[in-house]
């Protein structure tokens, strides 16, 4: 099996495993008794710790290796959705999961995907194509989360809290192939030193500042961020409109096969010149679904704004990791990735904390009204950055 198809495997495991996570947590804990108010906390807190160790283990995997960077965080993101299973008993057990899950994240974002790609780039080098290969993984993922969206609602309604359990296991599965089919060279350093990570940071900061792609994808990642952080209502939204659980995994499963079917266009075309036009549609797209979905009041119209926003995700993500992957070089791009994800997740973790003040009392409408306003000032960024690169 070549570098690419087992990148495909174990991101497709990982994105199965994580998205029974990630789409089952909030109705999940919610029907197990969790209010909302404690699943905004909770997720605050994952971000939070993200925000605090991103850094410092991405620096950690460049210095010491991506590959046991992703051992080690998959085999603390099993051991938190194991955890999970407490959960009834305590809200303070609930935050400690979402802790802990954070910390195992931490430790694989960036790491697990540096490792991937220059697993491929190592063993194709001059017909490596990365527009290709994003677009390969995206569309792995992405099949790998249409079955998870599919599954999902009758996982959460058969299991319970023991749909994370299924979650961890495939978490495990995805470490045991990493450590024993992945290779990595590793340029041996003293690691003795303090100075040798403040080096490191120091020149993952100085390239980001010095790359005006990267420089403009950072607000627009975080930007992009607004609609997650209000997607704990989408559930409740769904019942309103006079959806049911199951309608959620209809909406999920039409939202994956949307970004699915628009990814896979994209991949039959050569690498462009530039990747900020596709950014620059995608975002006006997932504004026009926004809008859709704040004005409707039928929940088939509603499931058509949704898929649309998420067909537009099918230009937007592979663009972005394209753009930051290919910008990095080999020796800092854990560090580089680990310092781009920084800057998103302190944002979530500080909005998820204001949010859960009021969420509970937030209308679904409002909350895609809000997020239509983050791709429209995303937009603007866009058209802003353009108009900067033709002057220069």
């Amino acid at each position: 099996m070549d570098s690419t198809n087992k990148a495909r495997l174990i991101l497709g495991l990982r994105g199965y495993g994580a998205m029974l996570f990630s789409i089952a947590a909030s109705p999940v804990l919610y029907n197990a008794g969790i209010s909302f108010k404690t699943i905004s906390l909770g997720f605050g807190f994952l971000y939070v710790v993200l925000a605090l160790f991103e850094i410092p283990t991405g620096i950690w995997a460049d210095l010491f290796g991506a590959k046991k960077s992703s051992i080690i965080g998959g085999i603390i993101q099993a051991l938190s959705l194991f955890l999970f299973l407490l959960a009834k008993d305590s809200t303070l057990i609930v935050i400690s999961c979402f802790i802990l899950y954070g910390i195992g994240s931490s430790f694989i974002s960036g790491a697990l995907s540096a490792l991937l790609y220059a697993s491929a780039k190592d063993q194709e080098k001059d017909k490596f194509n990365s527009s290709k290969y994003f677009s390969i993984i995206e569309k792995t993922s992405v099949a790998s989360y249409i079955l998870a969206s599919a599954s999902v609602g009758f996982l959460s309604k058969w299991l319970g809290l023991f749909s994370f359990s299924v979650a961890g296991i495939i978490y495990l599965i995805a470490v045991f192939i990493v450590a024993v089919s992945i290779h990595e060279e590793i340029i041996n350093k003293t690691h003795k030193k303090l100075s040798e990570f403040i080096n490191q940071a120091i020149s993952g900061l100085k390239y980001i500042g010095s790359n005006k792609d990267l420089k403009i994808l950072l607000p627009i990642r975080m930007l992009n961020q607004v609609e997650t952080i209000l997607g704990i209502l989408w559930l409740p939204w769904i019942k309103t409109l006079g959806g049911s659980d199951l309608w959620f995994s209809v909406l999920a499963t039409g939202s994956y096969l949307s970004r699915y079917a628009v990814n896979h266009y994209y991949s039959k075309k050569v690498k462009p010149s530039s990747y900020m036009p596709r950014i620059h549609a995608s975002l006006l797209i997932m504004a026009v679904g926004a809008s859709i979905c704040a004005l409707t009041s039928n929940v088939f119209v509603a499931l058509i704004g949704v898929w649309i926003m998420a067909g537009a995700r099918g230009i937007f993500l592979p663009a972005t990791q394209a753009i930051q992957h290919d910008s990095f070089p080999d020796e800092i791009r854990s560090t580089g990735l680990s310092m781009m994800n920084f800057s998103v997740e302190a944002m979530i973790a500080i909005s998820y904390f204001i949010s859960s003040s009021w969420i509970d009392n937030l209308h679904a409408n409002a909350a895609w009204w809000i997020s239509m306003g983050a791709f429209l000032i995303s937009v603007f960024l866009v058209i802003n950055y353009k108009d900067k690169s033709n002057a220069n």
